[in-house]
Parts: structure tokens; C-alpha cells; sequence
């Protein structure tokens, strides 16, 4: 990505990449067709902001014709609950994720759940072009609200349970998902949590930056650790454009903690709440060779 690395490139090389950012903006509208979510949550399309995309021959499979498909599966994920009317403030946002660390360990998923519709908000501070990965993030949450009101639920009270309950009942799917099936619940956790560490290692830089710093360039640093290597060519220069058009950091300062200015202490104790529910989450994913489900 030349445009980070400081490299200016010459007009004719960046008209392709302001293409796709063009359309990003654009799907990142009201224009968005209400189906393609749907469609996104029941695994028949891609999720790339989140870097979900079906297996090759999966792709090939259903461009050849073949019978009638089958009736729609039951499966219709809930509406996220709504945000509540509060602006958004880095100390909620703190207090969710150390409320989803129980005592023993465990990744309580409401209260997970519940941090990342305060990411979600933080989101759309940084701005318009990011509508799209708001709206991805939406339908991961709206699959795990599902299950946790499903006749599993108790399953699904935390990322331990979940991930026990998945393996010993085939949800998982290491290679391939029937589309018959509901999402998987491991699957699904696992984009937000590649997500969680873009945030967690952006507010990090944010937190330990000085005055003269560029959010857009530690946004896009972060960015290349933690999901990049999830996510095409075309995907990667939409979101280098996107965080050209991010608030500065000063702006961020602001805006993160609107009852007062937050400092950058304020920020890092927000980090480490991310990082100590991120870690465990790692872990146990790790246990299970689960970090690279398709």
C-alpha cells in the first residue's frame, strides 16, 4: 500500500483505488440494499471488511446449475438492541469489556457484546466511510444475539461454552458450512475479535502518541498488523482512502470522552481491558487450532 508507506503516487495510479473507495462510500449510504446484510449473515455472500469469504470451490459450486434450491432456512438473526441515546465515551467502553472478564476467566458474551456496540459507535465517529464496517460488525452481533436467545442459549453464555458446545456438535465447520445450517457462533466471533485488535492496537497508538501525530496513519498501521492480511487488494486500498478521511488526533481527543477531554492515561486503561478480554479469547481459540477458520 504505497500510499502508506509515504510513496506519493502519481494520478493515473491512484484512479483505481478511488474507484473502489467511491463505491464504498456509496454502499455505505442509505442506497445500501437491505438484502445484501441479510444475505451476509446467512453466509451466501461475502463479508470482506471482516475478512469472511467463502472457499473457492464453495464460489464455483454455486455458479454451476444444478436442481431448485431449497427452501430458505429458518435461520433469521435478530435486530443488534439499539445503542443507547448517550454519546459515545471511552470510560463505557472501558467499563463493558472489564465487565465481560468473569473472575474465573470466562469471556462473558453479553457483556462482550455489549463493548462492541460501544465500538460501534466509536466507529462512526471516524466517519462515513466506515458505514460499511459498522454495518458488518451489526450482522456479527445480531448472529450471537441469535444464538444466546435460541434454544441453545445456555450454551452461549461464553466464549468458552460457545466454542465447547460448537465443537462437540459439529457447528464449527474447519473446511466448509452447509448453508442449511445457522452461522457458526465460533466463526462469527472470530471476525470481531481480528476486529477488537485493529481497535485495540489504534487506540494504543492513540493513547502513547504526541500532538503532531496522524490518527489516519496509526489507524492504518494497526489496520496492517491485525486485519490486512485478512482482506484482498481491492479491500486493503478502499480502506487506506478511508482513513484519509479520519478526525485528527486532536479531534479524536475531543470526541471519545464528550463530557471532557480524555487523556491519554484514559485511553490506555481502555487498552488493557481490550487486550485482557482479547488475549483470552486468543487462547482459547488457539487451544483448538480455531484461529484460522475460513
Amino acid at each position: 500500500m504505497g500510499a502508506l508507506a509515504g510513496v506519493p503516487l502519481r494520478p493515473c495510479q491512484l484512479l483505481l483505488p478511488l474507484g473502489v473507495f467511491l463505491l464504498l462510500l456509496y454502499l455505505s449510504g442509505w442506497h445500501l440494499p437491505k438484502g445484501s446484510l441479510a444475505a451476509c449473515v446467512q453466509g451466501g455472500h461475502r463479508c470482506p471488511w471482516l475478512g469472511e469469504t467463502l472457499p473457492k470451490e464453495e464460489e464455483e459450486e454455486e455458479e454451476e446449475p444444478g436442481p431448485a434450491p431449497a427452501p430458505a432456512p429458518a435461520w433469521t438473526p435478530t435486530p443488534p438492541l439499539p445503542l443507547q441515546g448517550e454519546e459515545f465515551d471511552i470510560r463505557h467502553l472501558q467499563s463493558a469489556f472489564s465487565a465481560s472478564l468473569s473472575p474465573r476467566g470466562e469471556v462473558l458474551l453479553q457483556e462482550y457484546l455489549q463493548g462492541w456496540r460501544q465500538l460501534l459507535k466509536f466507529l462512526d465517529m471516524l466517519g462515513r466511510a466506515f458505514g460499511l464496517i459498522s454495518r458488518e460488525v451489526e450482522s456479527k452481533i445480531s448472529i450471537l444475539q441469535q444464538h444466546q436467545e435460541g434454544p441453545h442459549g445456555l450454551h452461549y453464555r461464553t466464549v468458552q461454552s460457545m466454542v465447547d458446545f460448537e465443537l462437540a456438535s459439529g457447528l464449527v465447520g474447519f473446511q466448509s458450512l452447509s448453508a442449511h445450517q445457522p452461522p457458526s457462533g465460533c466463526r462469527t466471533l472470530l471476525r470481531l475479535h481480528r476486529a477488537l485488535k485493529w481497535l485495540e492496537l489504534f487506540l494504543h497508538k492513540l493513547g502513547t502518541s504526541q500532538k503532531d501525530e496522524k490518527s489516519s496513519r496509526m489507524c492504518a498501521e494497526a489496520y496492517q498488523v491485525a486485519l490486512a492480511p485478512y482482506h484482498s487488494w481491492w479491500v486493503q486500498q478502499a480502506v487506506a482512502l478511508a482513513f484519509l478521511a479520519m478526525p485528527s488526533r486532536q479531534e479524536l481527543y475531543h470526541i471519545i470522552a464528550w463530557e471532557k477531554p480524555a487523556t491519554g492515561a484514559v485511553v490506555l486503561t481502555t487498552v488493557e481491558s481490550l487486550g485482557r478480554v482479547y488475549n483470552v479469547t486468543q487462547e482459547v481459540y488457539s487451544a483448538h487450532g480455531m484461529l484460522e477458520l475460513p
